[in-house]
């Protein structure tokens, strides 16, 4: 005799009364691992493509970087195909790339230049200071 499928009814059951969710809101819903409700829907999708669950929408998640998760709701038919990375979303993901190691690129850029000393901490400081403290005043001796 099968044994029923508890965890798949349990999730089945919550998507149909809250709605589509993601496998962390589940898992929070629930109170179960998150392991626990990805191993189910996975499995549940792989035995049985199209029948249990399908992806209604992808969404960008919070706080963490990576790429869009899956949206599932407890319907039969075939998942909506995950979006492309595109030129806006690689020129994006460039931006903060770059804003996040602006002062490492700093310091590699004035060592390759050999302008002067780099100071380690000037990437703590406020862009406006950060100028300031790397200037070298020179004061010309008296030839007298």
């Amino acid at each position: 005799m099968p044994v029923p499928p508890v965890t798949r009814e349990a999730i089945t059951e919550a998507l149909n009364e809250f709605g589509p969710m993601s496998v962390p809101e589940i898992a929070e819903h629930l109170a179960w691992s998150r392991n626990r409700v990805n191993t189910c829907l996975t499995t549940a999708r792989a035995n049985h493509p199209g029948k249990f669950f399908k992806i209604v929408s992808y969404r960008m998640q919070q706080g963490v970087q990576g790429r869009e998760i899956p949206v599932y709701a407890a319907q039969a038919g075939p998942d909506r195909r995950r979006p492309a990375f595109g030129a806006e979303h690689t020129k994006i993901r460039g931006q903060e790339y770059a804003r996040r190691n602006r002062a490492r690129a700093a310091v590699a850029r004035k060592r390759r230049r050999g302008m002067h000393e780099v100071n380690p901490w000037s990437g703590l400081m406020p862009i406006g200071m950060r100028a300031t403290a790397n200037i070298r005043i020179s004061i010309p001796k008296d030839n007298a």
